[in-house]
């Protein structure tokens, strides 16, 4: 693959292994950074080529040397380099002193608000190599930085659908398209808890986008992710996009992520009609006590019946379900047990779980209130020194659940309410390359170690 000379090239910064557990199946996910294809989309948009290329898990020397094989390097303008989370940083800083032996003169952008924003000299110290850094959503500063004149000027939202063909090997990936940014529901472990929420994109855009992007795939099949840290549509604008896809005669399934107690029931039925298969639910806790530590809501009670009512739903819409499970500081067998009783109520609407303990990302600066709070609760890092060293601190929960503890916990609620058969749809509707198979899935299970993977393998099941 040859790129014109002009061409502006984005790199999304790979992992030198998954971010929880390192398995064949957990290597196999594919992450379309919709952020950097933003920046490219803008720029393709105003008449400058631009290419997105994700490191995923090759190693960095690998990859440079493919980048230089297939003509994308050298480059004239700077190397614009996305790190989509702090899992990133060792990637990063391997590749990034690679890449300034092999082209000293190349300038290296660093971008990716959630781990330049918190503390830039934190990073530079860490990945010396770079020219500069940008601490935003970069859509003010791409056009200088690449030398462009955009013609789109920075908004609340863009108003083209993203380019999936600007991405290397893009047929492999699940599209996205933005639906609205921001949360502000102000829960004590979520960065965007103080991050306003933006309107939503109205329903004819959205699914004007939808068709576009339909579009870019030859209209194959595609299962888009409507990215939105709250997707939060009342009755009126679901009916909306209901009649906006059937006019449009679009018949994509689509997913989604939520809070539990937003969606009412009856919009899930106009929302089902229009396309949605998956919806990704931050339930995170049924115990009274961790939802207030959570600060997830003042009214605890009204919290779960909302959340009871949405899985309902759910459940008779067709909708799966997945949904967010954080093991939080303070956490106790009895909390344990109260969560899991809750999602023992609602197991037949419940396609899978995600479990996982808190960790709290960011250097020292950063991570210093958080690490504070959780320590009143009774959490402690596994390694004070983690955060100025990685940027990531994983947690010892309380004097009764350790890391460890919590780690077997995670797994022990995953297998609970999902099998094989769970885990394969729920992510090879976004996550697994496009036309990944169950024979290819399942020889992916059998090259892993069973103890490492989040689902049982027997089809006994709650849901019966």
């Amino acid at each position: 693959m040859f790129n014109p000379p002009n061409t502006v090239l984005f790199v999304s910064a790979g992992l030198l292994g998954p971010k929880k557990r390192d398995h064949a199946l957990a290597r196999r996910q594919l992450y379309l950074n919709y952020g950097a294809l933003t920046l490219a989309t803008a720029l393709s948009h105003s008449g400058h080529p631009a290419r997105l290329i994700h490191g995923g898990h090759d190693d960095p020397a690998d990859f440079l040397e493919r980048l230089t094989r297939e003509g994308m390097l050298p480059c004239r303008g700077p190397l614009m380099l996305s790190l989509p989370s702090f899992y990133a940083l060792g990637w990063t800083k391997e590749f990034c002193r690679r890449f300034r032996s092999a082209y000293p003169d190349v300038h290296i952008v660093a971008g990716g608000r959630w781990v330049t924003g918190p503390d830039p000299e934190w990073l530079r110290r860490h990945v010396p190599e770079l020219n500069e850094i940008c601490t935003g959503l970069g859509e003010a500063d791409i056009g200088r930085l690449a030398g462009a004149r955009l013609v789109y000027p920075p908004a609340a939202l863009p108003g083209f659908a993203l380019d999936h063909r600007l991405v290397d090997g893009f047929q492999q990936y699940q599209p996205s398209i933005e639906a609205s940014r921001g949360c502000g529901m102000g829960c004590a472990f979520c960065e965007e808890r103080d991050v306003p929420l933006t309107r939503l994109r109205e329903a004819a855009d959205l699914t004007r986008m939808i068709g576009d992007v339909s579009s870019q795939y030859g209209h194959g099949e595609i299962r888009p992710y409507l990215q939105s840290s709250y997707f939060l549509p009342n009755v009126r604008w679901a009916g909306r996009m209901r009649e906006e896809m059937s006019s449009r005669g679009l018949r994509v399934h689509w997913r989604c992520e939520t809070r539990v107690d937003s969606i009412k029931p009856a919009t899930i039925a106009h929302l089902a009609a229009a396309g949605l298969k998956v919806i990704d639910l931050g339930l995170e806790t049924a115990s009274p006590r961790q939802i207030a530590a959570m600060n997830k809501s003042v009214d605890v009670d009204r919290y779960l019946r909302s959340a009871s009512d949405l899985l309902r739903a759910c459940e008779r819409h067709g909708v799966w379900v997945k949904c967010n499970v954080l093991l939080y500081a303070g956490e106790t067998a009895s909390t344990v047990q109260e969560t899991q009783a809750w999602l023992d109520q609602h197991a037949t609407a419940i396609k899978g779980v995600s479990v996982g303990p808190v960790i709290v990302f960011g250097p020292p600066r950063q991570a210093a209130p958080l690490l504070e709070d959780l320590g009143l609760r009774g959490a402690r890092p596994v390694d004070s020194a983690s955060a100025e060293r990685s940027g990531v601190s994983a947690m010892h929960l309380s004097n009764e659940i350790g890391a460890g503890e919590a780690e077997a916990l995670s797994l022990q609620l995953s297998r609970r309410y999902m099998d094989a058969g769970d885990y394969f749809d729920l992510k090879g509707f976004s996550y697994y390359p496009r036309g990944f198979t169950r024979a290819a899935f399942d020889a992916d299970v059998a090259a892993s170690d069973p103890s490492q993977l989040p689902f049982r393998q027997e089809q006994i099941s709650l849901r019966h």
